[in-house]
């Protein structure tokens, strides 16, 4: 018999219509310490939540509540059919109660005759008969009744496929059940809602998969963030998942392996999931890497790697091929495209933003809870496009910062936004900027405030004359998907310039004067013309304006900038005193 129990955790499986995988129904002076206990504990062991009773509770004649509740709230029954099962009044109840189930709600059942015959249980022969033969000694009308839903129920049961055991190891007998059951159970990832657009790179992704082949696939997703890799990376496992008996979803490796315990921790997990035993523990990450090249005789696995940063990391997880068993799915999400060129067993794919018609439908569905723009709200959320260039996150982000606000709110922001990005997109941005080290950095922010569109072989000319080493810098910058060279020229996403100029202005927000750089012409204005110019200052670019007037610059308004490198000025945008000099030795570029 089955009862409740205060130990029951909810089930982690993504359908909530289950409160639990498995609900266990055993005959427990049978098989509660020796088969049932072993049962219990694999699929524990195999994150499968299982229903048990807990045999300090009382037993009563009648099925309580709670027992109900959890009998309807299982996705799947176990019945163990033991030689006593059908002595027990409770048994009997649990058994008619998940066939309605069956039959009404769809529950999975699964018998296991234990040490008896499919035959005695659909027949009620042998000790099975016996049993009956006692219950129906001076049964009244009402336990009659009674008697033939057990016989109904039972016949039923006994001819539902299921495991036999006579003889042989419980060990593998129940391991064959584990495994049969977990590919059953959904380990499906939450995607989210109003998934938009993403059937292109869908189809590109799964056109390098060989679904069909014995050869391994490894395909590495790489973008700029908020570009959607994730979001790929978790609807191809999901389509995928059926195919698979082994599998597993690590998410934020880079986040998750700051240093070797992480790593450690990663290796577990991965372990934990393929093998579908929680129980795995590491002594160290090479230990870690054996284990998991050991397990090939698995057969092929599903295997999503989520937002890795570094080529090492690879090493521990999945480095090759030859890792894994035929036909295995191995895919990869990385901003670093360097951990692709390092290990040439992965695919590239370099996932795309939006197309304007589907980055207006999922701006809609997070502005408006629908499809498309509300009739006055046209050419605001074309102004919203067009500073989201397509951008999966930031049409998300910006979408619902809109949602239930007035043309006066959507205005104001948009505004805004020209000069400060919103902080859930810079934050997830920034996460590329802070893996960079300190000169690819300030060679990022000179294209942010100078350079972006210009030719490559101009930008490494001047680079070189500041003493960089633009061919490392610039290949590192693409690398991490933070710029694109196409065409002999440099590009960057608007909402990664935005992060940029975000970046230099953060320290000092209100004081232009201690920013390494300046570009805007009202800037650049109000510190030469205050002589407010500090050694923070490295670069300065006045553009043309048509309406601007022009800037009188006296000596004394670079006085304090001392290792500016980078000045230009557009034609009749200044004009020099007559004892005008630029004090920095550090000028490599004028224009």
């Amino acid at each position: 018999m089955a009862s409740t129990s205060n130990s029951q955790r909810p089930s982690s499986s993504s359908n909530s219509k289950w409160r639990y995988d498995v609900f266990l129904s055993f005959r427990g002076k049978d098989t509660r310490h020796t088969f049932t206990d072993f049962l219990y504990g694999a699929l524990d062991r195999g994150n499968i939540n299982a229903f048990r009773d807990d045999e300090k509770l009382p037993r009563g004649e009648e099925i309580s509540p709670e027992l109900l509740k959890a009998i309807e709230g299982s996705r799947f029954a176990i019945i163990v059919f033991s030689k006593n099962y059908v002595d027990s009044k409770s048994c009997l109840d649990e058994l008619v109660k998940i066939m309605e189930c069956e039959e009404e709600k769809g529950q999975k059942v699964f018998p296991i005759f234990y040490h008896v015959e499919p035959t005695e249980v659909r027949n009620q022969s042998g000790t099975y008969g016996e049993a009956f033969k006692n219950h129906e000694k001076n049964a009244d009308e009402e336990k009659k009744k009674k008697i033939e839903e057990w016989r109904a129920a039972l016949r039923k049961a006994g001819q539902l496929n299921g495991f036999h055991l006579l003889n042989g190891s419980e060990y593998k007998f129940i391991e064959h059940i584990i495994g049969e059951i977990g590919i059953l159970i959904p380990k499906s990832i939450h995607v989210g809602e109003n998934i938009v657009g993403i059937d292109e790179n869908l189809r590109q992704v799964k056109l390098l998969i060989d679904a069909k082949s014995d050869e391994v696939s490894m395909v590495g997703i790489y973008g700029i963030g908020g570009i959607g890799k994730t979001t790929i990376a978790m609807v191809i496992y999901n389509d995928m998942l059926d195919h698979f008996k082994h599998h597993s979803f690590l998410e934020n490796v880079r986040e998750g392996s700051k240093n070797n315990h992480g790593l450690l921790q990663l290796q577990e997990k991965l372990l934990c999931d393929i093998l579908m035993d929680k129980t795995i523990k590491l002594s160290n990450v090479d230990e870690g890497v054996e284990m998991i090249k050991s397990r090939r005789y698995l057969g092929k696995v599903l295997i999503v790697l989520d937002d890795v940063d570094c080529p090492k990391k690879l090493r521990f997880l999945a480095d090759s091929p030859e890792w894994f068993g035929a036909g295995s799915i191995i895919i990869l999400t990385t901003r670093n495209k360097r951990c692709l060129n390092v290990n040439k067993a992965y695919s590239l794919y370099e996932a795309k933003g939006l197309a304007k018609n589907k980055a207006l439908e999922l701006f809609s569905w997070n502005a408006f809870k629908q499809h498309h723009p509300t009739d006055n709200y046209v050419d605001l959320c074309n102004r919203a496009l067009h500073h989201a260039k397509g951008l999966p996150l930031a049409l998300v982000v910006l979408g619902s910062s809109f949602f239930q606000r007035d043309e006066e709110y959507w205005e104001s922001t948009l505004d805004r936004l020209k000069t400060i990005p919103l902080d859930d997109i810079q934050k997830v941005l920034q996460i590329s900027y802070n893996g960079l080290d300190d000169r690819c950095k300030k060679v990022f922010l000179d294209i942010v405030c100078f350079f972006k569109d210009w030719g490559e072989k101009t930008v490494t000319k001047i680079l070189e004359g500041c003493r960089f080493h633009p061919k490392t810098e610039l290949k590192e910058l693409d690398d991490k998907c933070v710029i694109s060279i196409s065409d002999g020229f440099i590009r960057m996403h608007d909402s990664l310039q935005e992060m940029g100029w975000a970046i230099v202005r953060e320290k000092y927000p209100e004081n232009p004067g201690k920013w390494s750089k300046l570009w805007e012409y009202e800037d650049i204005e109000s510190v030469l013309t205050t002589n407010m110019g500090t050694e923070n200052i490295e670069g300065m670019f006045l553009n043309m304006s048509t309406t601007a007037e022009p800037i009188k610059l006296h000596v004394e308004a670079f006085k304090n900038m001392n290792r500016l490198r980078l000045l230009k000025v557009g034609p009749y945008m200044v004009r020099l005193s007559q004892d005008f000099e630029l004090p920095s030795r550090e000028l490599t570029y004028l224009e």
